[in-house]
Parts: C-alpha cells; sequence; structure tokens
C-alpha cells in the first residue's frame, strides 16, 4: 500500500486531533511506523483492522525500491556520474549516502558494508534517477524556497526542523561533538557559532543552524539548502532525507 492508497482508507477529515494535524502527513508516519492507528479517532474498529491487514501484507518501500530498481535500469550510468558527483568504474557507481560508502550497479543493486534503512536504500535510488547537477550554486536557501516548497513549508518546520531543535536542546554538546567529527563547522559564515554543513549525497549539502536559548528568546533552528537542491531530491523526497539524517543523527549520540 503506497502514502495515497492508505490517504484514500482514511477520513480525510484533517480534524487536527493526531500528532500529523492532517490524514496525509498521518498516512506517511503510519507507513514509516512512527504513528499507530490507534491515534486516529475517527477511524471505526473495523476499518482500523482493514488498514492493519493492509499494512501487514504489503511493505509499499519495497515495492517502490524494486520499481526504482526498474528505472535505474534504463541510465546510463557512466553519462550521469559527473552531475552525481560520483566515480565510475567497473560499470557502477561509487559515491557517499550518509557518510557511508555505497555501489550502485546497472541493475539497480546497492551495496554497502554499512547498514542502510529502506529510506536510504530508496533516496539513493531517487538521487540517481533524478540526474543531479554540474555544480553547486553557492547560495544556500530556506526549503521554501526551492520548488514546490512553500506547499511543504508547515509540514518541513513540523517534521524537520522542529524534531532537531528538540534535539540540540536535549544534547547539545553531544551532538555538536559528534557534527564535528562528521561535517564542516563554520561559524563564521553565520550568526550563530552552531552551524555545520553535512554532505548527505555529494551533490547535496545540507546547512544545520540552532541558536541556543537566551533570556529573551527561545532556541532556533534553521535548515538550509544549495539553491541547486531540487535539482536532486523534489521538496517531499528533502523531507524524508533530513528526517533520515535526524535519525541516523540521534543514532550516533
Amino acid at each position: 500500500m503506497n502514502p495515497v492508497e492508505l490517504y484514500k482508507k482514511l477520513p480525510r477529515t484533517n480534524c487536527g486531533e493526531c500528532r500529523q494535524k492532517a490524514c496525509m502527513p498521518f498516512a506517511f508516519a503510519l507507513l514509516k511506523g512512527e504513528a499507530a492507528l490507534a491515534d486516529c479517532s475517527c477511524l471505526a474498529q473495523e476499518e482500523k483492522a482493514d488498514i492493519a491487514a493492509s499494512l501487514t501484507n504489503f511493505d509499499w518501500r519495497e515495492a517502490l525500491i524494486t520499481n526504482l530498481k526498474e528505472d535505474i535500469k534504463k541510465i546510463r550510468l557512466d553519462e550521469v556520474s559527473q552531475n552525481l558527483g560520483a566515480e565510475y568504474s567497473d560499470r557502477k557507481l561509487h559515491f557517499k549516502c550518509f557518510g557511508r560508502d555505497v555501489t550502485v550497479g546497472p541493475d539497480g543493486e546497492i551495496r554497502s558494508k554499512s547498514a542502510l534503512t529502506p529510506w536510504m536504500r530508496m533516496l539513493v535510488l531517487f538521487y540517481i534517477k533524478n540526474g543531479g547537477h554540474n555544480g553547486l550554486s553557492g547560495k544556500w536557501v530556506l526549503h521554501n524556497e526551492l520548488r514546490g516548497g512553500m506547499m511543504k513549508h508547515k509540514a518541513f518546520r513540523r517534521e524537520c526542523e522542529e524534531p532537531l531543535r528538540e534535539l540540540f536542546d536535549r544534547q547539545l554538546e553531544k551532538l555538536s561533538r559528534m557534527l564535528d567529527g562528521c561535517a564542516k563547522r563554520c561559524p563564521d559564515e553565520f550568526a550563530t557559532r552552531n552551524a555545520w554543513v553535512v554532505h548527505v549525497f555529494p551533490r547535496l549539502p545540507v546547512l544545520l543552524l540552532y541558536w541556543p536559548p537566551d533570556v529573551e528568546f527561545d532556541s532556533q533552528v534553521t535548515i538550509r539548502f544549495d539553491s541547486s537542491a531540487d535539482s536532486c531530491f523534489d521538496v517531499e523526497q528533502l523531507i524524508f532525507l533530513v528526517e533520515e539524517l535526524l535519525k541516523d543523527l540521534e543514532a550516533s549520540l
């Protein structure tokens, strides 16, 4: 079951009573295991049982990965390697994803000595399918400044920036040390010393900015992208990417 199919089984009232506040993000959260059917007060018990059976019997993520592999088979990997910032050798692409070395063959099979979640595997294949770009612009922009970003502004704030702010609030010292080891700190370029550039993919840097609370203001977080980011991923995929990055960071603490 994919997110749209699941959404059609939901009440679609956008009642705001669950954590996700609307039915479409609730559908995504269900599929990612980040929400439970019990969180929806508008579903009858028989409806919950029907959806639960569908979720148990079909893993839409693996189906999507299979479809993406078929798309990769139609792509000349040697022709896209430069725009992806990848090395091409032995008919395979070699690059880093979330700090992990990955290799992707012409059949779309992904190989890595490190563990990759289903979401990471999907993002690797989307990265190749979308084709990348021929160089970073050097201009940092907000998520809502990318193509289609305004439509996803609230979701990005809720699912990405707010959880990162809470993580910094709880674990600033540990998270800072960890980021110093895997990302580039750039305190002189921004109005906070808590500024890091994380290269999630070769052509996809993510800028994390954090301002601690003080006597006048609450803590703040801003996540920015190179303005070329929407050549690598659409704005929905970027939400998934940052969510995976946050899970990866938290798991490493």
